[in-house]
């Protein structure tokens, strides 16, 4: 009996691995910053590939008129979706607000900069208007990642989205979740979600957008239902 009860105990090691071996693969990844030298047709783009893979499908399945990007950094991430319009043949803008301007951003008839803060009066005056005849929405958030910041673009922008698309809410893996625990960055975009998604039922976690295993945007792929 005891023979059987090791060798049950051995088979369930094998069969159950360490609930936190995704959690440890992505701490030793995301510190590694192998990521942070990921290049779009020779522009940066600070992004997990697996997120910029999942981003492909999205803009497959979703087919957007316009995306609104709030944090435009260098502008690789903004070629890389106007680049992924090109190839479906579809209509889709890229509308990128940042409050600074960096000197090698890229050019493209798709793309439009707005500079300014995401959350400032004005950006959302050019916004509105950018955006007012276009019947697909999707967002981006990748600015300031504090709580707080995130926590008033969801509540600025959530409205933008159209139904069965996205709300993205970039870099919710810090403060522990799971990197970046104790270096005093505070709650980020982790916590505002859990502030946002309460009063607002008509947007649900889109788990499925996870299925590499691993992703800078835990819980931040925010699908907003179709009725």
């Amino acid at each position: 009996m005891l023979f059987f009860k090791r060798v049950l105990a051995r088979l369930n090691r094998i069969i159950d691995p360490p609930k936190n071996v995704e959690e440890e693969f992505h701490a030793k990844y995301y510190y590694s910053k192998v990521w942070a030298d990921t290049y779009f047709l020779g522009k940066k783009v600070f992004k997990c590939p697996n997120d910029l893979w999942i981003y492909q499908e999205i803009l497959w399945e979703v087919k957007p008129d316009v995306i609104i990007e709030c944090g435009t950094f260098h502008g690789g991430s903004a070629l890389y979706y106007a680049k992924l319009f090109d190839m479906m043949e579809l209509d889709g803008q890229i509308i990128t607000v940042d409050v600074d301007a960096m000197p090698d951003m890229p050019q493209h008839k798709r793309i439009t900069y707005l500079m300014g803060s995401s959350v400032s009066d004005e950006i959302l005056m050019k916004v509105k208007e950018l955006v007012k005849d276009k019947k697909k929405v999707m967002v981006i958030l990748d600015s300031d990642h504090s709580c707080d910041h995130v926590y008033k673009e969801l509540e600025l922008y959530h409205s933008f989205v159209t139904p069965g698309s996205y709300l993205v809410v970039e870099d919710s893996n810090i403060n522990g979740h799971p990197v970046y625990s104790g270096f005093g960055q505070g709650p980020g975009p982790w916590e505002a979600m859990e502030r946002f998604l309460p009063a607002h039922p008509e947007f649900e976690v889109d788990k499925s957008k996870e299925k590499f295993l691993m992703s800078f945007n835990p819980n931040g792929y925010l699908r907003r239902k179709s009725s």
